[in-house]
């Protein structure tokens, strides 16, 4: 009788196995996912950004390294501009295969919104069309 069992258990573990979904059909991450990924990069970007502006009487920082930030990691390229004084990061993929999005920016003023929104800011992002989209990131839990 245990014969029949393990041979019963044998087969239903191979039917259940052919009902599996392949692991290629798993969805891909989606904007939104992406959007976070890159917009917390954003945050963490600004908030040292803003941080050598309070330690330095009030200027900003001309590069990323003098903040001690680097500008290229493995998946993403990090600037910085100066818009009417106010600092400006941009984080982009090195690549966007398979990315639905090409990058997002943000100004300082996303201190702000997080700060009033219990944690939660947007960053506007392009996506990989070239349009523009604007995304709520929500805060560290």
């Amino acid at each position: 009788m245990s014969l029949r069992w393990n041979s019963l258990l044998l087969a239903l573990v191979a039917l259940a196995a052919c009902h599996k979904k392949p692991a290629s059909d798993k969805p891909a991450n989606n904007a939104q996912d992406e959007a976070n990924l890159l917009g917390r990069d954003v945050f963490a970007t600004i908030d040292a950004v803003l941080s050598y502006k309070s330690a330095h009487q009030g200027r900003l920082p001309a590069t990323l390294r003098q903040v001690g930030v680097d500008s290229l990691s493995k998946y993403t390229i990090r600037r910085l501009a100066v818009r009417d004084g106010s600092p400006e990061v941009t984080v982009v993929f090195r690549s966007t295969d398979g990315m639905q999005l090409s990058g997002c920016r943000a100004t300082g003023d996303i201190q702000e919104e997080a700060s009033l929104n219990g944690g939660v800011f947007t960053v506007t992002c392009g996506l990989r069309t070239g349009e523009p989209a604007q995304f709520k990131i929500p805060g560290a839990r």
